[in-house]
């Protein structure tokens, strides 16, 4: 009985996700399209995202964006959440790595100035959120994807001495 109650509820996620639209703006962690399981009304979802790809560099609260939404913060998060798989510091928190990952990949910026783009003040609060998320250091983040671009030098093996034969 509980199998037929499971296979329902997939058919139901199928049905739900070919009719719900998608939107521009896709969550890097969201298994079905944006609004597909409920939460904020794709409207609204919409305007938040935009809202935080404006203000990425800048401190933004969940107050700030419910109240883009004219939702109470509780009530906004909650929705937020359903609708895109994580609550919204943590989207925009992975919002923020994914841009400083296109800068360190694309730009020659210092990694203070990268830090500030994407929304800390210190360098060291962003290396390490950063490598919470990515497992290694902007720096070598950056470096590790730069060796392709980079070319490669030659080394040259420096002379060898002739050893002196055994007396």
């Amino acid at each position: 009985m509980k199998s037929d109650y499971r296979m329902e509820e997939n058919l139901a996620d199928d049905t739900l996700q070919e009719s719900t639209p998608t939107t521009n703006f896709q969550a890097a962690s969201a298994p079905y399209p944006l609004g597909a399981r409920g939460g904020l009304a794709i409207h609204k979802l919409e305007k938040v995202l935009a809202y935080i790809e404006e203000k990425l560099a800048e401190p933004v609260g969940v107050r700030e964006l419910a109240s883009q939404v004219h939702m109470s913060p509780f009530h906004f998060a909650r929705r937020f959440k359903q609708a895109v798989g994580t609550p919204p510091h943590a989207y925009i928190t992975q919002v923020r790595i994914e841009r400083a990952k296109r800068l360190l990949d694309g730009t020659n910026l210092p990694l203070l100035e990268v830090a500030t783009r994407v929304g800390y003040r210190t360098q060291a609060h962003f290396t390490g959120v950063f490598h919470r998320y990515v497992g290694t250091t902007p720096r070598e983040y950056r470096v590790g994807n730069r060796k392709e671009l980079l070319p490669s030098r030659t080394v040259t093996p420096t002379r060898q001495r002739e050893e002196a034969p055994a007396a």
